[in-house]
């Protein structure tokens, strides 16, 4: 894992979190926190090990993190600017996810789709794990007639970090009735997109988990472990939210899951790292 130069200027925990929430890749410190579960962290995202994270708040109540600034040195700045508390006062961080997401909602105001593209497009280069610029990009390449790069983008919409934000209704419609392109006609997505609801908590019995790890699965075979991790993490999440009767009959056990998941976690880094 790639650290900060400036880790030494936060107070951090001793490990990584593993998942289910903080998700896999969360490292706390306690510089801003407002306490109750709510704390910044450095978050490396599935792939990008080898870079510095990006720094991240966990919303307790809601049971999510939300990334908050592109950097350490970002962070500092703004801890600084807020008198060393947590604070309303902004800074700039123009090369980060929603900055840039918000240039591209900008261009779209103006009805230029092809600017706007170009700001979705390095917003889902800035972090890639969030649903809602996946399917802003996925939503003006379909406007402009590029079918490829709209199916593989919703792809990417759905299979995100559910720990930060569960994909739309309106993206799940878009997977749900798109016709394949030849290129993405076989993806685990897409050939098992017809048995999910994305309907969880509160149902005795739920196929949506057989068809997520089916989908887990698939991608394992295909090569595509990072997306595979997220959405087996995803899984997770969501069963961890199920009563315990439930996950009884699904042969779900937290602890369990943990201690497998960290050692893919580990095999994760050997490639991605090295």
């Amino acid at each position: 894992m790639t650290l900060p130069e400036k880790i030494n200027e936060v107070s951090t925990n001793s490990e990584i979190e593993i998942g289910v929430y903080p998700p896999n890749g969360f490292l706390q410190f306690e510089e801003a926190s407002l306490g109750n579960g709510d704390n910044f962290g450095f978050y490396w995202e599935f792939g990008k090990e080898n870079q510095e994270p990006i720094i991240c708040e966990m919303i307790h109540d809601e049971g999510i993190i939300i990334p908050r600034f592109s950097n350490l040195d970002k962070f500092l700045d703004w801890y600084k600017l807020n008198d060393y508390d947590w604070g309303e006062e902004e800074i700039e961080d123009e090369k980060f996810v929603f900055s840039l997401l918000n240039k591209g909602n900008e261009y779209l105001k103006q009805n230029d789709p092809k600017k706007a593209i170009e700001f979705y497009k390095e917003s889902t280069e800035s972090f890639g794990e969030i649903s809602e610029n996946w399917f802003k990009l996925a939503s003006q390449y379909k406007r402009i007639g590029n079918e490829l790069g709209f199916q593989k983008s919703i792809i990417n919409s759905i299979i995100s970090n559910w720990a930060i934000e569960f994909p739309s209704q309106n993206a799940i419609r878009m997977i749900k009735s798109l016709n394949p392109v030849e290129e993405l006609k076989n993806h685990p997505l897409i050939k098992n997109r017809e048995n999910l609801e994305f309907n969880f908590g509160g149902r005795k019995e739920n196929k949506d988990y057989l068809v997520i790890r089916k989908i887990i699965e698939e991608l394992n075979e295909n090569g595509d472990v990072n997306k595979a991790l997220i959405m087996e993490q995803n899984y997770a999440l969501k069963m961890y939210w199920e009563t315990s009767s439930f996950q009884e009959r699904n042969n779900f056990k937290l602890e369990e899951w943990k201690k497998k998941f960290k050692e893919k976690t580990k095999e994760r880094i050997k490639i991605n790292v090295g």
